[in-house]
């Protein structure tokens, strides 16, 4: 099987692991209104998914881990969203660097 030229692995597995759970936050933030930390993961859900290597993942990866400093309060029901997102950002950063990821 090949894979395709333009899409690393990488690139792949961040968009299976991590487009789901934003397209799920997205949902939650838009019932709820917060229109400002939608657009934000809007934003980063777009440029996850049009990141072809490990390179184009770094801005997407970078905004998600900086989500809680740009000061985004979350709801009871997002807020899992945002710890999941935010664990499985950071098992697939240390997959990049070579890292053995933690089990959890």
């Amino acid at each position: 099987m090949q894979t395709d030229p333009k899409h690393s692995p990488s690139a792949t597995r961040a968009r299976n692991e991590l487009s789901p759970l934003l397209s799920a936050l997205i949902k939650c933030l838009e019932a709820e209104g917060a229109a400002t930390a939608r657009a934000h993961f809007l934003r980063i859900d777009r440029s996850l998914n049009a990141a072809n290597d490990e390179w184009d993942l770094r801005g997407p990866i970078i905004n998600l881990t900086s989500c809680k400093a740009m000061g985004f309060k979350f709801s009871k029901q997002t807020n899992p969203l945002v710890e999941r997102i935010l664990e499985k950002s950071t098992l697939l950063v240390e997959e990049m660097e070579g890292q053995t990821p933690k089990s959890h």
